[in-house]
């Protein structure tokens, strides 16, 4: 059962139980002849007075919601869902935030498994562009899979490991908390209102890094056939993770501007879809930052439909010129933003530790959610990261960092710039670690990685980044792990491939 929230105010605690289990029984998510939890256990969940349950169950009882079979417990009526199911032939939009929240996971419609996105059939296309998900120092240079090796903040890192293991150990070999170690929620809370969003510990849920974010949030409020849309091209690992929660997948064209939003308000309109993913920062793959009015119309946009965004904070904190663009989130007033961040993919990939912030009833059904795959992550490596972030070594590894990947950058461009073909053209960007390419007419992505990891060199193909189809003409190249001479030489074999390419059509 999806959670809802339950505040002090003018509506009494009752009525808003009342009213909030209503909600969940009319859309669908508790079916006809579910046992209701005991009122010990909800009060419980809710965090509400055992007498509050008590009243809400018996309002529900009198007005033939339920039916209560005494010691048997509390039932879900299935003559009141006949009758609903009979006078409404479809869902209506819910409010985001406050009465209405919880039915965001709504009933399957019928016929949706028709229009289901094929799973089994895209996989190959979209993990393909990265090959297995191993590690050869040879071969997978420029395809994104290695970021720079940083071994100052790794015995940084080492020493917080072994601080909190000789102080704590007794709290941090233990069972944690489900939403993650406190303290590095309180310091991600800080962190993120520091950025403009306002935020507590409370609305902060750590995570595995973002695609689990993202399954925890498709598990949570999506049905198989929902509908979802996404940049494309996008990031693949959430076009898996959405394809995988059985999302309906449609892309929105990029622009210079970001997500074309005349073509996200006419997808809206037509498919009443659950989520919107975007990345607002230097968007994977091409780099492109979202302008201000685009963000402005955007959220203005998803709160009238009654829309989820889905932000990636992927590589907000990379700045090169340590100017950073607030997140999306900054400008949610309405709870329609669920933010996802990464600490792995700045410090250590291995560390997967990321995070979420989102409004309270959000995080509290996510945790639920996450309680049944990943009870408690670990709090041995939070609680290190938590101490790596206090003693300030996260912003002067970011300080570092910066300076890394921006010499990286501009030797990129230079040797891009000397040996791609005239007719290729690439996008360096402001925060990201990779270049974005598009090749000459007449030249396939796809075709050139045989030849390129033969010759020791590796990229990402552009059909990897598109929903369904198109990329052909595009290739992703990254610079995070290697060393100056590997761009050169490596950029040089790609330009050469090209090059032969175009000979060969002469």
């Amino acid at each position: 059962m999806s959670l809802f929230s339950v505040e002090r105010g003018p509506v009494p605690i009752y009525l808003q139980v009342k009213n909030g289990l209503e909600e969940l029984i009319r859309s669908g998510s508790l079916p006809p002849g579910t046992k209701l939890p005991s009122s010990r256990t909800l009060a419980r969940i809710l965090g509400v007075s055992r007498n509050s349950v008590l009243e809400a169950y018996e309002l529900l009882s009198t007005e033939g919601i339920v039916e209560a079979y005494g010691t048997a417990g509390t039932y879900v009526s299935e003559a009141y869902c006949a009758r609903v199911a009979s006078n409404s032939a479809e869902v209506s939009s819910l409010p985001l935030t406050g009465e209405g929240f919880h039915s965001l996971k709504r009933g399957q419609e019928a016929g949706a498994e028709e229009d289901l996105s094929d799973w089994a059939s895209m996989l190959p296309n979209i993990a393909g562009g990265f090959g297995q998900c191993t590690h050869d120092q040879d071969t997978m240079v420029l395809s994104g899979v290695t970021l720079a090796f940083d071994r100052l903040s790794a015995e940084r890192l080492r020493s917080c490991l072994n601080y909190v293991l000789t102080n704590y150990p007794h709290r941090l070999l233990a069972y944690g908390d489900t939403e993650g170690y406190k303290p590095l929620r309180q310091w991600l809370a800080t962190y993120m209102t520091d950025r403009g969003v306002v935020t507590t510990a409370d609305e902060v849920l750590l995570t595995g890094g973002f695609q689990q974010g993202l399954t925890l949030l498709c598990s949570t409020f999506l049905n198989p056939g929902d509908t979802v849309l996404m940049e494309n091209p996008g990031y693949p690992g959430a076009l898996m993770c959405l394809l995988h929660g059985g999302a309906k997948v449609k892309g929105i064209d990029i622009t210079p501007y970001g997500i074309d939003v005349e073509q996200t308000q006419e997808l809206i309109c037509k498919l009443r879809p659950r989520f919107l993913c975007v990345t607002p920062f230097c968007q994977n793959p091409t780099g492109i930052t979202m302008d201000a009015q685009t963000r402005k119309k955007l959220l203005s946009l998803t709160k009238e439909r009654g829309v989820i965004i889905v932000e990636n904070g992927f590589t907000d904190e990379l700045s090169y010129s340590g100017r950073l663009v607030p997140p999306l989130k900054a400008e949610d007033r309405r709870g329609c933003v669920v933010y996802m961040g990464s600490l792995s993919d700045i410090l250590f990939p291995g560390l997967r530790i990321g995070w979420i912030a989102a409004s309270r009833p959000i995080i509290q059904a996510l945790a639920f959610a996450k309680r049944a795959i990943d009870p408690f992550s670990s709090p041995v490596l939070q609680a290190a990261c938590y101490e790596f972030c206090r003693q300030g070594y996260f912003t002067s590894h970011l300080a570092r960092i910066r300076k890394i990947y921006s010499r990286k950058r501009e030797l990129a461009t230079q040797a891009l710039k000397k040996h791609l073909p005239r007719d290729t053209g690439f996008r360096v960007n402001e925060g990201r670690m990779s270049v974005w390419i598009t090749l000459p007419r007449g030249i396939d992505s796809t075709e050139l990685t045989g030849e390129a990891r033969a010759l020791g060199a590796s990229f990402v193909p552009g059909p990897a980044f598109f929903v369904n189809e198109g990329g052909e003409r595009n290739l992703l190249v990254s610079y995070a792990g290697s060393s100056e001479q590997e761009i050169i030489q490596e950029t040089k074999t790609l330009g050469d491939l090209i090059s032969r390419r175009l000979s060969g059509r002469a």
